[in-house]
């Protein structure tokens, strides 16, 4: 078996109000999945032929609102990692953090099972002139799981000959920074991740601007963006031998799904399931459960 992971960054489940863009979004791929739902919470318990959908509980027994560091330190390595530290830490990962991923993290484990590992996402020049001079500098959860795994970055050079995909899924955000790389349809980037996984056993998206622009409560762009992760979607699962591989789509707090606030709210994540490996399905609980479950599909094919 061979697992992808869609991590998208701030989005939960709640309920289908005119303050959760999810609700309305034009993503006809995922609601076909959903047969015929939105992502909504009324959606979770969903399993049919194609997908399953189960609701995680993100805040993990800790007060306060779920957020990045300690979120994704926990999605990708299943320790608690709010309980571990005290506390929810926004942002980027702390030097305790740094040491959970250091010594538990996603990548290192499933390498350890014999199996290939890769990060898709690209990172830019100035990316690679900096890292790793000094652990005090702001790098995210995904980018100390991949160095610590002794994985390689992927480069703008990547993107040109559709070896990688960068944040914004299109290279619409690069371009007008200047660089000279090709605008890319969502489903053509989906296409890069599906035949990337008919050759490595376990590969991994993160996108962010979700978060991004939930905090900043921009409709109409959340709007724009929900429609271009919904055609990336597509364009992975239309790739796939579902009978062989799992497509996972999963995130570390919820944001999005309500814009009445700014902040992170404290509402389940999805965990949505395509394809493969959806059979005798763990009791989930929360985001310590998806590390566990990546590995025992790997290691079990099941």
């Amino acid at each position: 078996m061979r697992i992808i992971l869609f991590f998208i960054d701030g989005l939960g489940l709640a309920a289908a109000t005119e303050n959760n863009p999810l609700a309305k979004a034009e993503m006809p791929c995922l609601r076909r999945l959903l047969g015929g739902q939105p992502l909504t919470l009324a959606a979770a318990g969903t399993h049919n032929e194609m997908a399953t959908l189960l609701a995680l509980d993100a805040t993990l027994g800790v007060p306060g609102e779920p957020q990045s560091a300690t979120g994704q330190t926990t999605l990708f390595t299943g320790v608690n990692a709010p309980q571990a530290v005290g506390r929810h830490v926004r942002g980027f990962p702390t030097a305790a953090l740094r040491e959970i991923l250091a010594k538990e993290g996603l990548f290192k484990k499933i390498l350890a099972l014999g199996k290939t590992a890769e990060f898709l996402n690209s990172y830019s020049p100035a990316f690679f002139a900096e890292f790793p001079r000094t652990e005090k500098r702001a790098y995210s959860v995904t980018t100390w799981l991949n160095y610590y795994a002794g994985l390689d970055f992927h480069t703008f050079e990547d993107l040109k000959q559709k070896k990688a995909v960068n944040a914004d899924i299109t290279n619409e955000l690069i371009r007008q920074q200047g660089f000279a790389v090709p605008y890319i349809k969502p489903e053509e980037a989906g296409n890069i991740v599906a035949e990337k996984s008919r050759h490595i056993d376990f590969v991994l998206y993160e996108y962010f601007l979700t978060d991004i622009f939930a905090h900043k409560r921009e409709t109409k762009k959340i709007a724009a963006i929900l429609s271009t992760i919904d055609r990336f979607i597509a364009g992975i699962i239309e790739q796939l031998d579902l009978r062989q591989t799992l497509f996972i789509l999963t995130s570390d707090h919820g944001n999005l799904e309500d814009l009445t606030v700014s902040t992170h709210t404290l509402n389940p994540v999805p965990l949505l399931l395509v394809g493969a490996g959806r059979d005798n399905l763990p009791s989930f609980t929360d985001l310590t459960d998806v590390t566990p479950f990546i590995l025992q599909r790997l290691e079990g094919g099941q």
